[in-house]
């Protein structure tokens, strides 16, 4: 008997899969928070009681987790046919108004628990012919919704990641699915109204478990309508015809301002020391922030040999420790205070980041783990803290994402996840401060030699089952690093973003970014495999 795990089983979809599973002669086992009597009831109803279990477990716990599917592997073995990654949770409403913990919640539950359920089932669906990885994602994944920054942002980094490992498994003989339904309520965690009953969605994801073949399965008019304008409608038209349609307030252009601060995290090196110097060049006053103080030496030396020191203020400053954070904020009131329009902030470029490459499975957790504090998580506090200040006035908020943001790449599924939530996050964000006159940009990079590409942040094993892939992608990193100009041309697009008229959402920079972001969304994902496997001599 085939054997499947199914998460959120307790209720709304994941509950209608375990149990439409079990109907066609599948071994079911739930994870969940609770007793499961829900997913029993339904079973028993079902005539299916005997092949489905519980297993009482907070998927976002990995300790939890790894008990869980060791109590599976000395039931069933160690053959795993299906993993249907089903629990969700939303939260609806202005950014403002929504908790950090309750955004936690859903990046927590919706993204960081389907790695964690992931990570500890692949050993068992490497180890089993045609298995099968589906995720329940959202048309929230698609393109940005209003007052669902945090949902958006989670099912987001749910693509990106997902996108990934399908490359990375597919060699293993492991298929992996996206089911993308409208927005709608999914058990008790939900709090938006659907267009649709979990029923149509649970057969939609059975029918990926069970052979249906693309990696994206929009669900629904609505859902293949944002499928299909994904990476081919541009961002900014869709978001004018979802405000006009949903009645939101009208849009401002952008506010270009002249005098004010603009501040720079991650400024010791890299894109964001190039940053601080070309918009201080530009006579901008800058706030140049950076974790650790004793590295601003090389800023330092820029800023000094263009005779621009006077115009930066060197602050220190971890995007993850809200101590330093209000310590930074309150210097910056304290400008506004005493010099008013001129030190007031009128722009911020979220730059600080790191990175933890190689094949999801090898990467150790809390690599993946601190990569979503510093990329996603710190992206979020620090812009959290400017809006409120930024809003009477308007401005400018930049975003230095990724080209892994743009097309999923094997090796690159953990930095992907936090690139692509930060981008679904900020472009449900831009429609709550276009309003206020606080324009939203993501600059996309391609291959630039920075420090984020320094030793220690690559990992795998040399006889693991990912060694080709492993070694095939980080030659092929070389080699475009190698063909990559520098940093400065990335810290000019940034730059520019504060003195343009015309303010587009999305900037790709360099020859390997502009093509994926042409292809997104229009070269078919097998095809995208074909050409990459044929390049990497994978074949």
């Amino acid at each position: 008997m085939r054997t499947a795990i199914v998460t959120g089983s307790s209720s709304g979809v994941g509950q209608a899969v375990a149990v439409e599973l079990a109907s066609r002669g599948w071994q079911v086992i739930g994870l969940d928070v609770g007793d499961g009597a829900g997913l029993r009831a339904a079973a028993k109803f079902a005539g299916v009681g005997d092949i489905v279990g519980h297993l009482d477990t907070d998927i976002t716990d990995r300790t939890q987790v790894s008990l869980s599917m060791a109590r599976i592997t000395a039931s069933f073995g160690d053959r795993l046919g299906a993993l249907a990654n089903c629990a969700e949770i939303s939260a609806s409403g202005p950014f403002d108004e929504l908790s950090d913990r309750a955004l936690r919640q859903q990046f927590g539950l919706n993204l960081t628990g389907a790695m964690n359920v992931t990570r500890a089932a692949l050993p068992s669906l490497r180890s089993t012919t045609g298995s099968r990885i589906v995720n329940l994602s959202s048309s929230a994944g698609l393109s940005g919704v209003p007052g669902m920054a945090g949902f958006s942002g989670s099912k987001w980094g749910l693509e990106g990641w997902t996108e990934a490992i399908a490359h990375e498994l597919h060699p293993l003989g492991v298929g992996v699915a996206l089911v993308e339904p409208p927005v709608l309520t999914s058990g008790p965690g939900g709090t938006t109204g659907g267009e649709m009953d979990q029923i149509t969605v649970a057969d939609a994801v059975v029918a990926a478990v069970e052979g249906r073949r693309r990696l994206r399965q929009p669900v629904g008019l609505s859902a293949r309508a944002r499928c299909a304008a994904r990476g081919v409608v541009p961002t900014g038209l869709q978001r004018a015809i979802v405000a006009r349609s949903a009645g939101l307030e009208a849009a401002r252009q952008p506010v270009r301002h002249d005098d004010g601060v603009v501040l720079v995290t991650g400024a010791s090196t890299g894109f964001g020391l190039e940053t601080v110097v070309e918009l201080a060049r530009r006579g901008r006053r800058v706030a140049a922030t950076m974790r650790d103080t004793s590295r601003r030496a090389k800023l330092d030396e820029a800023l000094g040999a263009d005779g621009l020191s006077e115009r930066v203020e060197i602050l220190q400053m971890d995007v993850t420790d809200p101590g330093s954070m209000y310590d930074v904020f309150t210097v910056v009131d304290r400008w506004e205070r005493v010099a008013g329009a001129k030190g007031r902030l009128v722009g911020v470029v979220n730059n600080a980041g790191v990175r933890a490459v190689g094949a999801f499975e090898e990467i150790p957790p809390a690599a993946v783990e601190h990569m979503m504090e510093v990329n996603l998580f710190g992206t979020v506090a620090v812009t959290r803290a400017a809006l409120s200040r930024m809003r009477p006035h308007g401005g400018r908020i930049v975003f230095l994402s990724s080209s892994s943001a743009l097309v999923g790449e094997p090796t690159w599924a953990a930095y992907a996840a936090t690139k692509w939530a930060v981008e679904g996050w900020a472009e449900s964000l831009a429609f709550e401060t276009a309003p206020h006159g606080i324009g939203v940009v993501l600059v996309e990079p391609g291959a630039y030699g920075t420090d984020l590409n320094r030793a220690g942040t690559s990992f795998g094993s040399e006889d693991g089952p990912y060694h080709l892939v492993n070694e095939a992608m980080a030659e092929a990193d070389r080699r475009q690093l190698e063909r990559g100009g520098g940093p400065v041309d990335v810290a000019r697009v940034v730059a520019a973003a504060f003195d343009s008229r015309r303010l587009p959402t999305r900037r790709p920079v360099g020859r390997d970014a502009r093509l994926r972001w042409f292809t997104r969304g229009v070269v078919p994902q097998g095809v995208q495999r074909w050409v990459r496997d044929r390049t990497l001599g994978l074949q």
